[in-house]
């Protein structure tokens, strides 16, 4: 080889691809072209940073061998680049890409034309090959066809499209959809260990129908073709494992013995001086069992797959999710033939995007012929039967479609024979949401029975417990948080008789109780009530459902309510507090103080959606009801005339607001004291009301009062305070003090927006009021920038049609037809 290189081609690759290099070069040699390979020129002693560099700025031409594991090699990129650079629009073709896996070139390297000889024969390769490049000069003029039989020679290569040579591979599953980064990860993982000369394993686990078996099925087919040798190894049981390593080692020579441990011994002996094998592991219980039944060394790779998540320290771990929502829908519209993607979505949802429960629904639907609608108002019905069903002791049908419950309950059989306490906490996680904080059943042991309560308040005992559940990938632990996927909790639910259902679906339901603020309105409490938000959905929906708990239901939902309405949340918030009502009247009676709060927390929602009359009766309702059970000067009476006021003041019937409001203010101040906050907000209310009957002096005195009792009490960054400065900045316009109501207002946006969110809706009203007092001082800019935010941020909370969202379109419009150009 000339020591200046120049040569034809400059063939780049990474190890694994090594055949596919040197099999390319033959045949460019063979057609009078000439190469630099890696593997036959770069002499023992050279740099070979160095001598890459040269041969890559001296070649006419870069062939770039691509695979997932050559986007993967630092040098890879490197080499390629360097041809890049040179002809960086490709009309002198001195880059060219050869992909020889299944890839998607990256980056750049996608706007280029490749030879693809992916599952090519030798034949038709060498002629894609040749017909896609030019020139050259001999060297080597012979070389193993890779397609030739090896005769069991280790050294002797076969050619990479053919997949493995050996093989007891299951049948490749034609519908296995997405996973592809998944995929390529996996197969990154493994040749880089096999470059650090190190024995690479990489352990797939993940909750029980994820499809970890497949993934690692789906691999070994995809990437065959950098295997001799792909075998399939069941690893639940080590008897079986060695019964099938047995049957691999006698397929490469290693004579029958009565002992099959002495012939995995032998096998292992065959393993250590060869590479280009793959051993995949399906389903190992443990690491420890695998102990003895793992090649010590060689030049292959070892996958496996396991429920069990502590495989760190032997393997690269790699967690396998549910599949994304995309592949889901794809997988399933495949399947069934459908194409209503949003029933496929719909169904993808209810079933959690778990493959196995996907592979289930498709299956039903084949086997009954079913429509796709029917059958998804049936999982939304009775998923529990479908997923849960085959159970003769139930009288099930046990059939080969309906067993998505027995892939999880070998696991929560063993859980309960190892861990007793930790079966009862995945009872109880089984009726609360899907993903929890962590530490939320530490946090109220009291309700809980008297054995799970004794383990949850020792640490030890807990995260033992957690690491029972977790390796069995029953739940998903993380220190933050529980993960159980629903079908999980489904088939933990039936596989409890009634009553014991009932008993957990209560106990839930007192932790949430328990657990969740009584004053969600209060801004200090948001976190706790998002965190805890969707596990009170879910213990009231089972309460409801398994008829228990009735008034911790309805104190959820009422506190659910609350929260949602101080978020801004109105539309989510009102079904919440009908239910909430309904059930007080149903378990307490429709004249209980109870009762009269929750036509209260209503008539706040209907109010904030501007259904005023109908915030009015309930109001009216809820002052009857507490003047009758609890007498005139009674807080909750008070704070009924509060609200009754605030919306008779918006029905613009001002003098009754007033006196509602006056004597709110009487009751609330005798019972909390002059300075409570609640009282400055009855006094902010009737400073509005005093602003519209024309009484602008008291009004002004009022809402003054209104901030500094607040800001007194609260802090001056209170939410409560900014919106109090927002009435006093209405009634300083209205007064004719321009400049005063746009430092309130200015404030109140500020403040307001701080504490609450640049979208809450109250921020956006706060926006089209001070927009107002822009327009009237001229600042037409400014006015259209704060109205066209608070057109954005009420439209999105409230709706097009709120009457809010109405008036402040209107603004905007007459402030466009009225602007004169600039």
């Amino acid at each position: 080889m000339d020591p200046g290189w120049g040569q034809d081609f400059f063939i780049s690759y990474t190890e694994v691809n090594r055949s596919w290099a040197e099999w390319i070069a033959v045949q460019l040699e063979r057609a009078n072209y000439s190469t630099v390979l890696q593997s036959w020129d770069f002499r023992p002693g050279t740099d070979f940073v160095h001598e890459m560099q040269r041969v890559a700025s001296t070649a006419d031409r870069t062939i770039a061998i691509l695979s997932p594991a050559y986007f993967g090699s630092e040098f890879g990129e490197a080499e390629w680049r360097a041809a890049f650079s040179k002809d960086p629009t490709g009309a002198l073709g001195q880059l060219v890409p050869v992909r020889v896996q299944p890839c998607e070139p990256p980056g750049l390297l996608a706007s280029r034309v490749f030879i693809d000889l992916v599952d090519a024969d030798e034949a038709t390769a060498r002629r894609l090959l040749l017909d896609g490049v030019d020139r050259g000069r001999p060297r080597p003029t012979t070389a193993p066809f890779p397609g030739a039989d090896t005769g069991g020679d280790p050294h002797r290569t076969r050619f990479p499209g053919l997949g493995s040579e050996l093989s007891n591979l299951p049948r490749r599953n034609l519908n296995f959809s997405g996973r592809s980064n998944l995929l390529q990860r996996l197969h990154a993982e493994l040749q880089a260990g096999s470059m650090a000369a190190v024995l690479p394993t990489a352990a797939v686990h993940g909750l029980g129908g994820v499809g970890k078996t497949q993934l690692a099925l789906e691999y070994a087919h995809r990437f065959g073709s950098d295997y001799d040798i792909a075998w399939w190894i069941p690893a639940e049981q080590p008897s079986a494992a060695v019964t099938a390593l047995a049957g691999l080692a006698l397929r490469l020579g290693v004579p029958e013995q009565q002992d099959r441990e002495r012939m995995v011994g032998g096998l292992f002996d065959l393993l250590r001086h060869r590479g280009r094998w793959l051993l995949v592991y399906d389903n190992a219980e443990r690491p420890d069992q695998l102990t003895e039944l793992l090649p010590p060394g060689g030049g292959g790779h070892v996958l496996v797959t396991s429920r069990w998540q502590a495989w760190g320290s032997q393997a690269t771990p790699l967690l396998l999710p549910v599949l994304s929502r995309a592949e889901s829908v794809t997988f399933l519209g495949r399947r069934t033939g459908a194409d209503d993607e949003r029933s496929l979505d719909a169904l993808a949802e209810l079933l959690g995007d778990l493959p196995l429960a996907l592979e289930e629904a498709a299956a039903y639907l084949e086997e009954t012929h079913s429509g796709l609608s029917r059958y998804l108002e049936l999982v939304r019905g009775r998923s529990r039967e479908l997923f849960a069903s085959g159970d003769p002791a139930a009288g099930g049908e046990t059939t080969d479609h309906h067993r998505v419950a027995t892939v999880w309950s070998v696991s929560l059989d063993r859980v309960r024979q190892e861990e007793p306490t930790a079966e009862a906490l995945l009872d109880l996680c089984g009726f609360l949401a899907p993903e929890l904080p962590r530490d939320l059943p530490t946090e109220q042991p009291q309700v809980l029975p008297a054995a799970l309560a004794a383990a949850v308040v020792d640490p030890i005992a807990y995260n033992r417990m957690l690491a029972v559940i977790g390796r069995y990938s029953l739940a998903t632990v993380t220190p933050s948080t529980v993960g159980m996927h629903r079908l999980v909790q489904a088939v933990v639910q039936v596989r409890l008789d009634r009553d014991e259902e009932r008993a957990w679906a209560e106990t839930a339901s007192s932790l949430i109780r328990a657990s969740f603020p009584d004053l969600g309105w209060m801004l200090p409490t948001w976190p706790s009530c998002e965190r805890l938000l969707p596990s009170l959905f879910t213990v009231t929906a089972h309460a409801r459902r398994l008829q228990v708990a009735p008034e911790q239901t309805g104190w959820l939902l009422n506190r659910a309510a609350v929260y949602l309405r101080a978020r801004g949340q109105y539309l989510q918030a009102k079904p919440l507090a009908e239910k909430a009502l309904t059930i007080a009247e149903q378990t307490l009676g429709p004249n209980h103080p109870e009762t009269a709060q929750r036509h209260d927390t209503l008539g706040r929602v209907m109010q904030n959606l501007g259904d005023l009359s109908g915030a009015r009766a309930e109001h009216e309702q809820a002052l009857r009801i507490g003047l009758a059970a609890l007498g005139p000067d009674d807080i909750t009476v008070g704070t009924s005339r509060g609200n009754l006021g605030r919306v008779l003041g918006l029905m613009d019937e001002p003098h009754a607001a007033r006196a509602q409001l006056e004597q709110s203010v009487r009751i609330t101040e005798a019972v909390l004291g002059p300075d409570h906050h609640d009282v400055g907000i009855r006094r902010g209310n009737l400073g509005i009301v005093l602003q519209h009957l024309g009484d602008l002096d008291d009004a002004r005195t009022e809402l003054e009062r209104s901030v500094q009792i607040i800001e007194s009490a609260l802090g001056p960054d209170h939410h409560d305070v900014g919106i109090r400065r927002g009435y006093l900045g209405w009634a300083l316009q209205g007064s004719g003090d321009l400049d005063g109501a746009r430092t309130e207002l200015g404030l109140a946006v500020q403040i307001t927006e701080a504490a609450l969110g640049p979208d809450h809706p109250t921020v956006g009203n706060l926006r089209g009021s001070l927009a107002l007092v822009l327009e009237e001082l001229g600042d037409l800019d400014g006015a259209l920038a704060q109205l066209e935010q608070a057109v954005r941020i009420t439209d999105a909370a409230l709706g097009p049609d709120h009457p809010t969202v109405v008036g402040i379109r209107g603004d905007l419009e007459r402030l466009l037809s009225n602007r004169q150009p600039t």
